[in-house]
């Protein structure tokens, strides 16, 4: 078994998140049907809430050990210390499985409380709280071992459980809501307290995989790479215990949970302004935060899912350049590759969706011009906290940790100062504009920082970055008029008619970018970094 490369290893994560993002999306279209008109807003607004929740307990079970586990993984498997590679893995697997536990007793027996604090009141979701308690007993197993797995720089293995466990998830879940509302003619609550079960089924059988793939890797290594305590001694490893785990995990936590914290103040926020200010009633405050916080965030998660995929293989491959006191030099080249190569990804897949907006709304959610908007709009949001994630965890391998959490909480101060004003005038569009903005202007300092230190970019890459960027633009505007064109002759108002456009469309924009990069070099990004070991 080879070890991934850096290129290997995005392209893995890239497309196990992609896939596991389109089949999150694409599940809600037989979900809505099988909910029914009448309760969709109801149904959509509660499951939005319950899960943002759910992913706030979720990041905090696992409390960013996963990057941690694999930065020290990747670190100690370096020097050739497999062996303390296996001591971290069972010591902490033990530790975040008691805190499991702990947050699954306060989910299932405070979820009055959490309804309260995090859901502005709402009593409807008490119950799928509960259901979605179970699932944090094994998640943060499930997160140590993925972490594990990505330090040994089997990062394709992490990646392809992610897959079983959405297929996995979505299966149940469409069969408990197939069975709940058009067998038994149920209850929309019932079929949203069981979708939510879904996720300790997915993660069970997640985790069963990786034990089963960590026996693997473990034969993987050949026994001269595997150094003793003689020949590489332990006062060249960092000491790591429970403490200075924690240290080291707390910041990737942080920056994790950034995203899940700002919906979660949304949800509050957005609902307190709505009913106290402007006086709106329940039903219209569903469906606004419906559309900017549950629909349109289901779709932009394809693009944070590729941000990822690119954060997953950093902090291994950074790590271990700095463990062994690597040149500058190469670990610039290394920062200039990720910087192009990010760009490379996220901003024509950010036009991409921007081009066939109006389309993809109306596959998923049926045609509606509010929404189209406001998914357009969400695209930058996703596009800048990509941005501002990598930055944030390049920052924390470097050992610029302070920096990092300063920026962060400058993050949400200007979150929080923009909410009011902005959700007054621009309504449902304000929160995420409020997001844009403080993702914006925080990865701007991030990345002037980090630039300061390993003067990452020159002429050259400047060039290039500029090259990728008009590539995108052109790709764009070809999409976006192809898809103009093709509703004058195409009814673009259904469902298959959509279908058809965004198909036809995405092709074309593939081909086009494909071409342009092509032809200007920008292609060789990938040359560049495919030779690229992890360590």
């Amino acid at each position: 078994m080879k070890k991934d490369s850096l290129l290997k290893s995005s392209l893995w994560i890239s497309i196990s998140g992609i896939f596991s993002r389109i089949l999150a999306v694409v599940y809600i279209i037989p979900w809505n049907i099988w909910i029914g008109p009448l309760a969709l807003g109801a149904a959509n607004a509660l499951y939005g809430k319950v899960y943002n929740i759910y992913n706030l307990f979720l990041i905090i079970a696992t409390a960013g050990i996963p990057s941690a586990i694999s930065k020290e993984v990747a670190a100690h498997n370096a020097l050739g210390r497999y062996d303390q590679s296996e001591k971290l893995l069972k010591k902490y697997t033990l530790y975040m499985t008691l805190v499991g536990i702990v947050l699954a007793g306060f989910m299932f027996f405070g979820a009055k409380y959490v309804a309260i604090i995090f859901a502005a009141g709402d009593m409807r979701v008490i119950t799928p709280t509960k259901y979605l308690s179970i699932a944090i007993l094994i998640i943060p197993a499930l997160g140590i071992m993925r972490g594990y797995i990505q330090g040994y720089a089997f990062i394709s293995f992490s990646a392809f459980s992610q897959v079983i466990e959405q297929i996995a998830r979505v299966a149940y879940m469409l069969y408990a809501t197939y069975t709940i509302m058009v067998l038994q003619k149920g209850s929309y609550m019932s079929a949203v307290n069981q979708s939510t079960f879904a996720s300790f089924i997915g993660a069970t059988l997640a985790y069963a995989f990786l034990i089963w793939m960590r026996h693997r890797v473990r034969k993987s290594i050949p026994a001269e790479d595997v150094k003793t305590a003689a020949e590489v001694p332990d006062s060249q490893l960092t000491k790591v215990n429970f403490g200075s785990m924690l240290k080291s995990a707390i910041p990737f936590l942080l920056v994790d949970t950034i995203m899940t914290v700002l919906q979660l103040f949304d949800q509050t926020s957005f609902v307190w302004i709505y009913q106290n200010v402007i006086h709106a009633s329940q039903r219209t405050v569903d469906n606004l935060y419906a559309m900017f916080g549950f629909q349109a965030n289901k779709l932009i998660m394809v693009l944070v899912s590729l941000a990822i995929s690119v954060s997953a293989t950093i902090i291994p491959a950074l790590s271990a350049l700095i463990s062994r006191k690597a040149k500058q030099k190469d670990i610039q080249k290394l920062l200039r590759n990720i910087v192009q190569f990010t760009i490379f990804i996220i901003l024509p897949a950010a036009f991409g969706m921007i081009g066939i907006g109006s389309q993809l709304w109306t596959v998923f959610y049926g045609t509606d011009t509010l929404g189209t908007q406001i998914l357009i709009v969400s695209c930058a949001e996703a596009f800048f906290y990509c941005i501002f994630m990598i930055l944030e965890n390049v920052l924390q391998v470097d050992g610029r940790t302070k920096t990092s959490m300063i920026y962060l909480a400058l993050a949400y101060l200007i979150k929080v100062i923009l909410q009011y004003p902005l959700t007054i005038y621009m309504g449902a569009f304000g929160p995420v504009v409020a997001t844009t903005v403080a993702f914006m202007i925080m990865g701007h300092f991030a990345f002037r920082l980090i630039n300061k230190q390993y003067s990452i970019v020159d002429k050259t890459l400047a060039i290039k970055l500029l090259k990728i960027v008009f590539d995108s633009v052109v790709m764009l505007i070809v999409v976006y008029g192809a898809d103009f064109l093709l509703t004058q002759f195409i009814n673009s108002n259904t469902k298959i008619g959509a279908t058809i456009i965004i198909v036809i469309c995405a092709i074309l924009g593939i081909i086009v970018y494909g071409f342009l990069v092509y032809k200007d070099g920008s292609l060789k990004v990938i040359k560049e970094i495919r030779g690229t070991e992890i360590y």
